[in-house]
């Protein structure tokens, strides 16, 4: 394995970040020949392998996200793609948690006399979590009233209760410097004496980053019924979630074609250009089918952006088997986009080159089907195209791309390209998504994809790459942006 060094820019993996093991050997799996074409055979290769039944929707954190993660890696080095030496290999750890629990909270308070009482979920009190307590208790109870001043010296011992409204409470804790509870170890309210409803297990949080250790945030609990009436008798509590923040594996397959710079302009070289796409899906729906596809109950993403994958794996291939790029393209394939781009955002946060040598993102969503609004078979849209100068001067190369022709659906903020955006970086996605109505629908399958389009898209994108990648055009904002707010 050749192994390519760029300096680090960004700060380094959390030490939380979960090794994730293999689950296919490179040499268990099958690609197509290597070559500098783009072509229907590998594109219809590589998309039947990531929307197959058998990858069950490749739901971030899932084991098939594991094994799909190993296949692209697999495939960029077979196709000559070297890895990062700040990453030491194909993959980027991206350290998620996903909220479980395995029972009802318990909440035990005492009085000053000394008696217990065990409060009921829902009924007593409701509970909001980020994280796993480090301190569960037993807890003397510091009481708020409105107007008082939090002590200085506070920490994961500390429980505050407050006699206060719920934006009281924030103003207080935000003046306290500890907004949201961050560094205490239990927030109580009282809320009502009227009581809720009795609740069952808690219901989990979706994927998350994990969180750094200073950012841990205190449960935050409010009092209700009988337990609310009696607040400010409480002098001890206890409590236990029986549950929180589980770690999940997950990661980036990263890979890098190193610029070759030119006679005149070594530098460019240094320059950064990535190309991205995200690999996960939604999995597998739960509950009954919707008629959409009889048993079937796999969302298997063939377009959702299995096509998007495909492409930037043959995009890879032709750059790294032809003649060597200008400027240095790393490949992104990133991986939870449909949980929140978090994938995108531990790059861009984590970042394994040199943030400031990115010149642009270039973005790939949804090829897979054409588009009659912009022309149909192997025409493509580009998002953004009125903030930076880069879709008009790759159409004026004579590649096929027109500006977002739905941009009240604001494409532009919806895929990974706006993590790189929000970083002051350009980044626009490519994409010939025509509003079809299997969008994150089972029926999203690869018998829908239309490959001849597909194979004129790709050529299409190749071009496209090929006139930034190799220093022709120098992507550049537009006076005013870019502008997040519109």
């Amino acid at each position: 394995m050749k192994i390519f060094a760029l300096s680090l820019g960004c700060v380094g993996l959390f030490a939380a970040a979960v090794q994730v093991p293999a689950q296919d050997s490179a040499q268990e799996l099958e690609f197509p020949s290597a070559n500098a074409e783009i072509t229907k055979q590998a594109l219809r290769h590589h998309l039947s392998y990531l929307a197959s039944d058998e990858m069950r929707g490749r739901m971030a954190g899932s084991p098939e996200s594991v094994r799909v993660s190993e296949y692209l890696g697999a495939a960029l080095e077979q196709v000559g793609v070297q890895s990062l030496e700040s990453l030491g290999g194909m993959f980027q750890p991206v350290p998620l948690v996903r909220q479980e629990f395995d029972a009802s909270p318990e909440l035990i308070l005492t009085d000053a006399e000394g008696r217990e009482v065990q409060a009921q979920y829902g009924i007593e009190f409701l509970m909001r979590m980020s994280g796993a307590p480090g301190v569960r208790g037993p807890f003397d109870i510091l009481h708020v009233q409105k107007g008082d001043e939090l002590p200085k010296d506070m920490g994961l011992e500390t429980c505050l209760l407050f006699h206060t409204s719920a934006g009281e409470q924030k103003r207080m804790l935000i003046a306290g410097g500890h907004e949201s509870g961050a560094g205490l170890g239990l927030v109580l309210r009282e809320a009502s004496s009227r009581p809720g409803r009795e609740l069952g297990l808690p219901r989990g949080r979706r994927l998350s980053l994990v969180k750094d250790a200073e950012e841990t945030l205190a449960p935050d609990l409010t009092l209700r019924g009988e337990v609310g009436a009696r607040a400010k008798e409480w002098k001890r509590v206890v409590f236990d979630p029986h549950g929180g923040d589980m770690a999940v594996a997950e990661r980036n397959v990263v890979g890098v074609i190193p610029g070759r710079g030119t006679e005149t302009n070594p530098e460019a070289a240094n320059e950064i250009i990535v190309l991205s796409a995200h690999f996960d899906h939604m999995g597998v729906r739960s509950g009954p089918a919707a008629g959409d596809g009889a048993e079937d109950r796999i969302l298997n993403g063939a377009d959702d952006d299995a096509s998007g994958v495909a492409t930037v794996l043959e995009l890879a291939e032709a750059l790294a088997r032809g003649e060597a790029p200008v400027r240095t393209v790393v490949i992104l394939l990133a991986a939870a986009e449909e949980v929140g781009m978090l994938g995108t955002h531990w790059f861009v946060n984590n970042c394994p080159v040199d943030l400031s040598k990115v010149v642009c993102n270039l973005n790939f969503e949804m090829l897979g089907r054409p588009d009659e609004m912009v022309g149909g078979p192997g025409k493509l849209w580009f998002t953004g195209w009125d903030r930076t100068n880069l879709g008009p001067l790759i159409a004026a190369t004579g590649v096929g791309i027109v500006a977002d022709p739905r941009p009240s659906q604001r494409f532009f903020t919806r895929s990974d390209n706006i993590v790189f955006v929000q970083a002051g970086i350009v980044g626009q996605t490519l994409s010939s998504y025509n509003m079809h109505k299997d969008y994150h629908r089972v029926s999203d399958e690869v018998q829908a994809i239309d490959f001849d389009h597909m194979l004129e898209a790709g050529k299409a994108c190749l071009a496209a790459v090929r006139a930034v990648v190799d220093g022709e055009l120098t992507p550049a904002w537009e006076e005013g942006e870019p502008n997040l707010r519109r």
